[in-house]
């Protein structure tokens, strides 16, 4: 009986292990570099929504110096991590990095890359016979021919000041706020998506995405909440707290469901699922628009 309650614990415990996971999905680095010479390079990671990932700095190759770097976020499940190495070793190596994930400044688990490189020696002349013949020669009056070229460089940065001003202000336009409803603003975009040719070119993750686009703005509009930056998640959480948007709570969440799948997942959704979300999105601004107001006289007759 222990054994057995032993065994049940111990799967439990490798499943929640299990569940947080990191994986690099793509790793683009060249597989020659000229030695002392920089190189940029990029992973893209996948892990577990909700977790942190960072890179461990005492693994990376001691045979490179990381001039630059960055960690960027693409959703909440996929990072980008940017680099500019410069190789300080010739022939055969190993640029390395082990990538940590984290919650709460405690670590998950890791993921160690290591990645071959060919560092190769930078062309120069190796010939003992050839000598420099030329004598040293200093241009006379090169202070003065200096001295001449920069204000010739500032007049000439005068006149294009001047004249790029002169031209701008005279064709300087005042762009018209659009004035229409945001209902009616919403609603055309929606058609202006059908007719852009996005689907008909299988562009189905931009397509989802200018979609949902389109509903974020209109909530900025008409409720003046900014979801631009929210995710799926966020976004539902803050239209709790909207009381026209809680009788649609469910519908919206539908939609918000099926466009993380296209966008994150890379579903290829079917003409009937878009038709639906297309749905979904126009009855919420629909019926989120406000109501204009009944006269007295028309309000007795009904």
């Amino acid at each position: 009986m222990k054994k057995l309650l032993l065994f049940i614990g111990f799967s439990c415990c490798a499943g929640l292990l299990g569940a947080q996971e990191m994986a690099v999905t793509q790793a683009q680095l060249p597989e020659k570099a000229p030695f002392a010479q920089a190189f940029t390079g990029q992973y893209q990671l996948a892990h577990t929504p909700g977790y942190a990932v960072e890179i461990d700095k005492d693994s990376l190759s001691p045979d490179f110096e990381i001039t630059q770097s960055s960690l960027t976020r693409q959703s909440p499940g996929t990072v980008s991590y940017d680099f500019t190495a410069v190789p300080f070793v010739l022939g055969k190596s190993t640029f390395t990095v082990t990538f940590v994930l984290s919650q709460d400044g405690k670590e998950v688990t890791k993921s160690e890359q290591a990645n071959p490189l060919e560092i190769t020696p930078v062309k120069i002349f190796n010939d003992k016979n050839l000598r420099e013949i030329r004598p040293a020669r200093v241009p006379p009056g090169w202070l003065a021919w200096l001295l001449v070229l920069g204000l010739i460089a500032a007049l000439i940065y005068v006149i294009y000041y001047w004249v790029y001003r002169v031209k701008n202000a005279s064709l300087k336009i005042k762009e018209e706020e659009d004035t229409r409803p945001c209902e009616e603003i919403a609603l055309s975009k929606i058609d202006l998506l059908l007719n852009s040719g996005l689907w008909e070119r299988k562009e189905y993750k931009l397509f989802y995405i200018t979609l949902c686009d389109i509903l974020r703005e209109y909530f900025w509009r008409q409720f003046h909440i900014d979801t631009s930056a929210d995710t799926s998640v966020e976004l539902l959480r803050r239209a709790k707290n909207v009381p026209a948007l809680q009788p649609l709570l469910t519908r919206l969440k539908d939609f918000l469901s099926s466009g993380d799948l296209v966008k994150f997942a890379k579903a290829e959704p079917t003409e009937n699922a878009r038709n639906k979300d297309i749905q979904i999105v126009r009855e919420i601004i629909r019926e989120t628009t406000p109501k204009p107001p009944v006269a007295a006289g028309e309000e007795k007759k009904l």
